[in-house]
């Protein structure tokens, strides 16, 4: 591996958790688990501040430098009688967790919130109480690094040449989606399968889980996607260099999402554990 061309890492990479704490107006129901809903909302509050930069990021082909999160509550709410619907109550506090590595979709998220009160969520109407930053440091590395354990947040998937979706979550085809995202991204230009010896997963505790899409010729119906959820254990070897190269990019992924899909909240996850 050429180490001094092709892993050196973009500069100015600022990774950050915006965390969006919301209080409901109004009760709805609504499908929590459809990703086009949230993904219709975070496009609608960037693009009243920047219209410019959001019809960029519609490009259907574009890599987004953003994962989030579920529209989520601190307590559980209940079923709705529609099918694949949860009852939203007013005056219920929740939160969406957004993840960038892009300092103008950070800006961005604080001139809306600067300026802007309140949100929607189809039919479920919120008002932003506050927004809490919390800005990553890429070139904070573990003293030791050995695993590193990831939570998958909401469904995780990738695709086969054929557009299939892949069965098993692999340390090569996580290698393969990633590096290809970081390289459109010009973060770095890596080749996945020269960093397969230094990766590889060593616990598996993920079930599968479906999310849902809106279908964009019937409104009325929705897109099911299947993915997994859960924590995944990756084993770290190499020397000292390769280790801090393979964190940078598990960690990166955080703020990128995993697999496909990412830019409509699938692939959101987060680190719980470093050993």
């Amino acid at each position: 591996m050429d180490y001094e061309t092709r892993t050196k890492l973009r500069k100015k990479i600022t990774p950050v958790n915006c965390k969006l704490i919301l209080i409901t107006q109004n009760d709805a129901d609504i499908p929590l688990t459809n990703h086009s809903k949230v993904q219709g909302t975070f496009y609608n509050l960037l693009s009243q501040v920047n219209p410019k930069i959001m019809y960029q990021y519609h490009k259907s082909t574009l890599v987004k430098p953003w994962s989030f999160s579920y529209l989520r509550f601190y307590f559980k709410q209940p079923e709705s009688e529609r099918r694949g619907f949860t009852h939203i109550r007013r005056g219920q506090r929740g939160y969406i967790n957004i993840k960038t590595i892009d300092s103008d979709i950070h800006e961005l998220i604080k001139i809306y919130v600067n300026e802007k009160e309140s949100l929607e969520i189809g039919s479920l109407k919120l008002i932003i109480e506050r927004v809490e930053f919390e800005h990553g440091n890429l070139n904070k590395v573990p003293q030791s690094i050995d695993t590193i354990t990831v939570k998958l947040e909401t469904p995780t998937f990738f695709y086969n040449a054929r557009k299939r979706t892949l069965d098993k979550f692999t340390a090569e085809t996580f290698l393969n989606y990633q590096c290809e995202k970081f390289k459109q991204l010009g973060i770095v230009n890596l080749e996945a399968e020269e960093l397969y010896p230094y990766l590889r997963i060593v616990q598996d505790y993920t079930q599968k889980r479906r999310g849902y899409i809106s279908n964009t010729i019937d409104k009325n119906k929705v897109i099911t996607l299947e993915g997994q959820v859960g924590n995944i254990t990756f084993k770290i070897v190499g020397n000292s260099f390769e280790r801090t190269l393979m964190w940078k990019l598990v960690y990166l992924s955080e703020f990128t999402g995993i697999g496909v899909r990412t830019s409509l909240g699938f692939g959101y996850n987060s680190i719980i554990s470093i050993k």
